[in-house]
């Protein structure tokens, strides 16, 4: 029986193909994000709270996004995550 040959090992090649996606979807998550401005957050989820999109749980400094019951103490976290979501719900209906 013959040695394989280790050139013609692929194996690591998805595992390293994976790696620098997962890294290049993070860049972009945190791009997205940083060209979000906290004011800019803060007017989205007023709206969305005069909407009912997003409830207030004043005793527990939490947002709560209604439609997928996700929890939230930061308005630029619950802005993205929306902002996320609706983009989501946009592909879902091109599809």
């Amino acid at each position: 029986m013959t040695a394989p040959d280790r050139h013609a090992d692929t194996s690591n090649d998805a595992e390293c193909f994976e790696r620098e996606q997962l890294a290049r979807d993070a860049d972009q998550a945190r791009r997205r994000t940083d060209d979000q401005t906290k004011s800019e957050a803060r007017k989205l989820i007023a709206d969305l709270l005069e909407d009912d999109t997003v409830a207030a749980v004043p005793t527990d400094r939490l947002l709560v996004h209604e439609p997928t019951d996700a929890v939230f103490e930061d308005v630029v976290q619950l802005a993205a995550y929306h902002r996320g979501w609706e983009a989501g719900r946009d592909d879902e209906a091109d599809a």
